[in-house]
């Protein structure tokens, strides 16, 4: 006998992108090891990457479906036909495996889930719930005119109300969403929730990678993540090289990003500064916790702006969870706010005002001062960023859906 729900979980990413490793699989375990999950069947949407997951077969009752992307560089005839086909293999799983539940990763996801959830009558789980459209408008990406945000918006009002939950990554945007009239049976807030046990602070590895790059005594700083859009772009080189002001030649910075190498030399000797001088490589989400370990403070380079508040930054929970102090944009997600009341986890900065950048730097100079302050970002890790958060959430909503199927 079934030993609860049967749950389609949809993901937009494809397998090879890090959030799905550090943002899905955690989950999809805690749906595998739990009483109230029997199967899942995740989807992802493959764009001719690697579309194996580590460790999902691991998982009992998870299985993995992928959605090859086609006719890659047609724009939106690619778009289209990826949409079709995503709808109709999502139908057809809902229809052979009598899901009783959609689940999906953030507003895009979302989208698609209600779709189907029109279709079969299915209910529907949206997570990492955010105003996405708001988001490539504010930043320039999308016209607030245009076709892509005119059909987000739509699709995100449409999730807004007929997703069974709603389940953001802010206290900011739930009580938002609660002010103004969306039921407070229907909204829950899971933040961008870390593996503490991998990204715990290692020692040993500090050690040893310090001793092979030279760092015997040198301040690092560590950027863990993109470079323009949603996130600060030429302003960052202005800020890296601030860092140089106040620590001085001991200064070393670490930029683990996909963006390409031409183009960061290019930002660095604009103000100024050797490329020769600044490590910047692309690493595997599992490589991620060793240079964290070696580091002194990681930055969190979000863009403010009106939207900014209802985002939560994965890498944050990952620098406190190897015991770094945060540098930080004020107004970016709950996290400045926890900056405030924990001074000892970080620093909240205005990137328009040099001297704002120079006395978050020398706050984060004062807490390496201090021998206490990685035991304190660790625990602000723990409980901001813990399992236990989406363990809590997913008890609670799973056992109400479950609860109605049998009900039914």
């Amino acid at each position: 006998m079934a030993k609860g729900l049967r749950l389609l979980f949809l993901s937009y990413w494809s397998a090879e992108e890090p959030l799905v490793r550090s943002t899905i699989l955690p989950y999809l375990k805690l749906m595998s090891e739990g009483r109230l999950i029997d199967q899942v069947w995740l989807v992802t949407v493959e764009r001719g990457g690697d579309p194996s997951l580590p460790g999902i077969r691991s998982m009992e009752g998870v299985h993995h479906v992928t959605v090859n992307m086609r006719w890659k560089g047609r724009g939106v005839l690619s778009k289209i036909d990826l949409f079709i086909r995503l709808f109709l293999v999502m139908v057809r799983l809902v229809r052979k495996h009598d899901v009783q539940v959609i689940d999906s990763k953030a507003a895009l996801a979302g989208g698609m889930a209600y779709l189907v959830h029109r279709f079969t009558g299915v209910p529907f789980i949206v997570e990492s719930f955010e105003p996405h459209s708001d988001y490539m408008a504010d930043t320039g990406t999308w016209s607030r005119k245009g076709l892509y945000y005119k059909l987000s918006d739509w699709l995100e009002r449409k999730q807004l109300a007929h997703a069974r939950f709603l389940v953001t990554v802010t206290n900011n945007f739930a009580r938002d969403l609660l002010q103004a009239g969306y039921s407070e049976q229907r909204v829950r807030v899971i933040p961008s929730i870390t593996d503490l046990d991998q990204f715990r602070f290692d020692p040993k590895a500090r050690q040893e990678l310090r001793a092979e790059m030279g760092w015997s005594d040198a301040v690092v700083g560590v950027y863990v993540g993109k470079f323009g859009g949603l996130y600060l772009d030429k302003e960052s080189y202005q800020i890296f090289r601030s860092a140089y002001q106040v620590f001085g030649e001991r200064f070393r910075l670490v930029l683990l990003t996909k963006e390409p190498r031409e183009v960061i030399d290019a930002g660095l000797r604009e103000v100024g500064l050797d490329p020769s001088n600044v490590i910047v490589r692309f690493e595997e989400h599992h490589r991620v916790p060793r240079w964290l370990s070696a580091a002194d403070f990681g930055y969190s380079l979000v863009r403010p702006s009106p939207s900014s508040p209802y985002m939560s930054p994965v890498k944050n929970g990952e620098y406190w969870a190897a015991g770094l102090p945060v540098l930080i944009c004020d107004g970016v997600a709950d996290d400045h706010l926890i900056v405030k009341e924990h001074p000892e986890c970080g620093a909240v900065f205005d990137p328009r005002s040099a001297s704002s950048v120079e006395a978050g730097y020398k706050h984060l100079q004062d807490l390496m001062t201090r021998s206490g302050t990685r035991d304190a970002c660790m625990r602000v890790a723990r409980e901001y960023r813990g399992l236990h958060i989406a363990q809590r959430i997913y008890d609670d909503m799973f056992s109400t859906l479950l609860a109605g199927t049998q009900r039914g």
